[in-house]
């Protein structure tokens, strides 16, 4: 493998590491297709088709694939099978739409290929650079396998912030500068973060009203949950930050703790029941939706158990140096974690949980998304994860399925998430009713791709050229 950048920056948000960025082609299907698009059509034949218009399944259907669109569905006694068409047994299988991780830190042009591997069609990169933005134009060319990709520019957050490489915005002034900047680079989103001051958020605000740019990111603690609900002009709110607090008892004491891990020991420990469902109830009214990145939650509470994590046999797919500071004694927040502080933690994930739940008893808006690259949440495979965790917390596997499909699609307004004439051809062929068993949709025997289609070998081809990749490398 050649080391062409070792660009150094900070993948923020939940738990966030360093990365090296390895700028290699992944696998010999690099350009994500089998078939060139509109050259010759691609038919699923008699296969169940899984629409994600409702919580049904379409037996015994023809889908046929036409360049990047699906052309046609039906029934596989009426749908004719175009002359010289690339035929794909669909009998006992089930056709899905390619999976959406709202919420990911690109940070390795190698997991596009990991993405794609795991039926993950299009992602939303939460911190992006001018490296994001070529590696999305790359992935489109055809120059690299990787999904679709959308992406937020750097973080905006107040001064001092958390995270460094962020950039500070207190002033209308500054707000206006970098939403003029970052919609002139290509971003899709604005992200806000947790420090942020009331005006500095507001100025982001108006700022991204002005230049039509869409704003997603942290609930600020200058602003809290409730204050961002009534403002209305915040899309996504990641990792339910801002709930906890609100969910509160009255006269706790945790708001006016300054470390971290003893404000959170405290809050869990007084949470008031009975504001989890108003606080969904307000969040469906804002319109507001939720990315709620359970996984992410979980794998930093099993920190203290990191020799065991070590062993999860998808680290091989993550870059060394990437691995080496997940290690919670070299992060600055879990370093002097007590076993009190990771059982706290453990407390906030059954929170966040209960809260999904409530979201969903509300009838909210709720997203698929892991916060993938961060400690443990490996690229692709933690989508199936954030599924589980999703139906743990009381969504059916339609309703899980559902936030990383046609609801993601809806957020991002974009013609696909759904099985059904003129949409993107971006498809997954699962051995197993997802409807019925949320991991089924793991259970992968190929990916189709901007309309080309790529059989389970090559992704298992491009998943062992990154694993090979990765072992070469050394960490520093």
């Amino acid at each position: 493998m050649t080391r062409v950048s070792s660009v150094r920056r900070t993948v923020a948000s939940v738990g966030v590491a360093l990365g090296v960025v390895w700028l290699v082609s992944a696998s010999p299907a690099a350009a994500g297709r089998h078939e060139a698009p509109g050259f010759r059509p691609l038919v699923f034949v008699d296969v169940n088709v899984v629409p994600m218009d409702s919580d049904r399944v379409l037996e015994h259907q023809n889908v046929v694939v036409r360049g990047d669109r699906i052309e046609a569905v039906g029934p596989k006694s009426s749908t004719r099978v175009p002359r010289g068409s690339l035929r794909i047994d669909g009998r006992g299988l089930w056709l899905m739409p390619g999976l959406i991780d709202m919420h990911v830190h690109l940070n390795d042009p190698q997991d596009g290929a990991v993405y794609v591997a795991n039926g993950v069609t299009t992602v939303r990169s939460m911190w992006g650079f001018p490296e994001t933005l070529e590696w999305r134009n790359e992935y489109v060319a055809g120059k690299r396998l990787g999904p679709t990709v959308y992406t937020a520019g750097t973080i905006l957050d107040g001064n001092p912030p958390i995270w460094p490489g962020s950039k500070v915005i207190e002033t209308p002034e500054e707000a206006d500068s970098e939403i003029v900047a970052e919609k002139a680079a290509g971003y899709d989103f604005v992200k806000v973060y947790s420090r942020l001051s009331r005006r500095g958020y507001a100025a982001i605000l108006d700022a991204a009203k002005r230049h039509g740019m869409r704003v997603v990111g942290h609930v600020p603690d200058s602003v809290g949950v409730l204050g961002v609900l009534e403002a209305r002009r915040q899309e996504s709110i990641e990792h339910l930050t801002g709930y906890l607090t609100a969910a509160q008892k009255d006269g706790s004491p945790g708001a006016t703790i300054s470390n971290g891990n003893e404000r959170r020991r405290v809050m869990v420990s007084n949470i008031d029941e009975a504001k989890i469902p108003e606080l969904a109830r307000k969040t469906r009214d804002a319109g507001v939706w939720s990315c709620v990145t359970l996984i992410v939650g979980k794998r930093v509470s099993e920190l203290d158990h990191a020799d065991s994590l070590m062993k999860m046999p998808t680290v091989k797919y993550v870059a060394r140096e990437m691995v080496a500071v997940w290690d919670p004694s070299k992060d600055f927040r879990f370093k002097e974690a007590t076993s009190e502080d990771y059982a706290a933690m453990r407390s906030m994930t059954a929170f966040q949980m209960r809260m999904t739940r409530a979201l969903r008893d509300s009838s909210a808006r709720i997203l698929l998304g892991t916060d993938a690259s961060n400690p443990f949440v490996v690229p692709g495979f933690s989508v199936h994860e954030e599924l589980a965790l999703l139906v743990a917390s009381g969504l059916t596997p339609y309703e899980a399925l559902r936030a990383g499909t046609a609801d993601a699609a809806e957020f991002l307004h974009a013609e696909i998430g759904r099985v059904r004439k003129g949409m993107r051809a971006d498809l997954i062929l699962v051995d197993g009713n997802p409807l019925k068993d949320v991991h089924a949709a793991s259970r992968r025997r190929g990916v189709v791709l901007r309309g080309g289609w790529i059989p389970a070998s090559e992704l298992d081809e491009a998943l062992e050229v990154v694993a090979k990749n990765h072992a070469s490398e050394t960490a520093h």
